[in-house]
Order: C-alpha cells, then structure tokens, then sequence
C-alpha cells in the first residue's frame, strides 16, 4: 500500500463519487468502488478504513483529517449515512412477550417502536451507562447515557433488561 506508515496512510487522496457510488482511485491502479467505515465504531469513532467492494482493506486513516477538504466531506457524508443511531431519549413502553421484548421509544428522529431479542446478544454496553440496542432487523439504537434519561424510562430500561 502507498503512504502507508505503521499501518495509517498519512494522507489520503482520489476518493470521488461516481454515479452514486464511491471511488477511490490512485496512480498506477485501476479505480476501485469502496466503502468507508470505522475501525473501532462502537468505542471509537477516530480511525477510518477504506474497504474495497470484497471487504477487503484498501487503506486507514487516523482521522477524517487525512483526507483533502472535499474528500473528507465525501467521507463524512459516507460515514454518516452508515452509521445512523438513533437516540433513544425517552422510552413510553416496554411490553415483554414470549420472550421478545418491544419498545415504543421516542428518538432523536421521532417516536419509533422495535422488537429485541435475546438482550445478552443485542445489548452492547459501551461504558456503565451507555448502550446500543440491536433489534430484530439489525437497526441499532442508541442511548449514550442511560442517567440522562428520566426515572420513568430508566424504570422501564431496568426492567427489560
């Protein structure tokens, strides 16, 4: 891989958008379709791996920052549209039947209703307070600090899980 040191390229460059898709193309190589992720995006949303169309890693970066300024806005927009989390900022109801538990919440993007399954599998507890819910679909929602939440919905979180 070019500029390529202790794993992180120090700057990248040749991501555009065609026809809707993502490109990276650099000297020398044929241009590639990829995606952008991040490496860690459940504890850390820093370092970025570019990932070719067989999931294959093309190149990281330690930052948005590595890319030019029209890139990185390429890259946020590709980042964002991945990793879109709801936030759960109140919960209305949690009924529990036959072991699927289904939440009536309200979110950061409106009022939302789910199922979730096995909590021990699709609860991900991020620090003491913080979690990220997976549902029956593979939605995930999130509840960045369960404290913040009123003592209702704290009550009902308690409950279902």
């Amino acid at each position: 891989m070019v500029g390529i040191v202790g794993g992180f390229s120090e700057a990248v460059s040749g991501l555009s958008r065609r026809k809707g898709r993502l490109v990276l193309e650099r000297p020398g190589e044929e241009p590639v379709e990829v995606t952008v992720r991040y490496l860690r995006p459940l504890t850390s949303r820093s370092e970025v791996v570019v990932m070719d169309g067989q999931g294959h890693e093309v190149l990281t970066a330690r930052g948005l920052d590595a890319f030019p300024p029209g890139e990185r806005t390429l890259a946020e927009e590709a980042l964002l549209a991945r990793y879109c989390l709801p936030m759960i900022q109140r919960i209305e109801r949690i009924d529990v039947r036959f072991g699927i538990r289904y939440w009536w919440v309200e979110t950061d993007r409106g009022p939302r209703w789910f199922a979730l399954r096995e909590p021990g599998k699709n609860v991900t507890w991020i620090g003491q307070a913080h979690l990220v819910l997976r549902d029956t679909a593979g939605n995930r929602f999130e509840i960045p600090d369960l404290e913040a939440l009123d003592p209702r919905s704290r009550k009902w979180v308690r409950m279902a899980l």
